[in-house]
């Protein structure tokens, strides 16, 4: 069913596949931006608005004119390494937390109150035992970073918030056209595509669960229509890789084979999504790996 749907960070990697898969759906997008807007698509319309900061009186009246049925909050600080070590910095708690505050905010203060989508991460569950790597919603969150900690604190805001249905989804890695190389696919596929006869990485035995963003996005949407009130739902692929698995496909893919050396050559486990929950709403993965790593590939190539 097309619904009318407002989605922060728009013009960011998931937000502009969220815009893109919501226009083809029917629904009709208004995308909250930040700065530029120039990888935003289509029919969606447009609200600026820094979320680290009240909302402006421009925003707030197309928000209300627009009368959203759907808020999809993507906009955060995504990379973990800008997030603070331990403890969230103060720049992860202004945009990670008080910006999701402000977001459930609006919602509430809207006639008609939207289903609020929060996205969450995986990084809230923290550390898991290599032989038991799976997570599923009922396992307990223990993040031991300052972005794990920032998105946690994300849901226990929204969680609290009475006032607006809000369902939380626990997105898993994720990859696919249009990543930047902050990420350990375009990074690596930028690598190859040079001249270097030596690429340095960290491991190549570090198992993880990846998806592809276009997957990852339908099941926020689906998570839109069929997501339960207050419930947590896992989105990745439930199957670990290895990252050595993934630097074979890359460099068949890129037809070369360049020395590898690794700076810390430990065996270990990310979390691997248990997405019972979301399946049982009608989540399936249509991305295989090799298409999803073929396409940031040829971005690169």
């Amino acid at each position: 069913m097309a619904v009318k749907a407002l989605i922060t960070g728009a013009a960011g990697f998931g937000g502009y596949h969220l815009v893109e898969h919501s226009l083809a759906s029917g629904d009709e997008v208004m995308g909250i931006v930040r700065g530029s807007t120039s990888s935003l698509m289509g029919s969606a319309a447009i609200a600026h608005w820094d979320i680290r900061e009240p909302i402006n009186g421009e925003a707030e009246d197309a928000v209300r004119s627009f009368e959203p049925e759907v808020i999809y909050h993507l906009a955060a600080i995504s990379r973990p390494n800008l997030c603070g070590s331990d403890f969230p910095n103060d720049e992860a708690v202004h945009t990670n937390v008080d910006g999701t505050r402000r977001i459930l905010d609006l919602a509430a203060s809207l006639p008609t109150k939207p289903k609020v989508v929060l996205i969450s991460s995986s990084h809230v569950y923290g550390a898991v035992d290599q032989q038991n790597p799976i997570v599923s919603e009922t396992s307990i969150p223990l993040p031991t970073r300052g972005y794990g900690r920032s998105k946690l604190a994300a849901e226990q805001a929204a969680l609290t918030q009475t006032d607006v249905p809000v369902v939380i989804a626990r997105a898993f890695n994720h990859t696919g056209p249009g990543q930047t190389p902050n990420y350990i696919v375009p990074e690596w596929c930028k690598r190859l595509a040079s001249s270097f006869d030596v690429i340095e990485i960290g491991s190549l035995d570090v198992s993880f669960d990846l998806s592809d963003v276009r997957d990852i996005v339908r099941g926020y949407r689906l998570l839109a229509d069929k997501g339960e009130d207050r419930k947590i739902y896992n989105i990745g692929s439930g199957e670990p890789v290895k990252t050595g698995e993934l630097m074979e496909m890359l460099c068949q893919l890129a037809r070369r084979r360049p020395e590898i050396h690794e700076r810390d050559p430990q065996s270990r486990s990310e979390p691997i999504a248990d997405i019972t929950a979301i399946r049982e709403l009608g989540y399936s993965p249509m991305f295989s790996l090799q298409r999803s790593i073929a396409d940031v590939w040829a971005e690169w190539a």
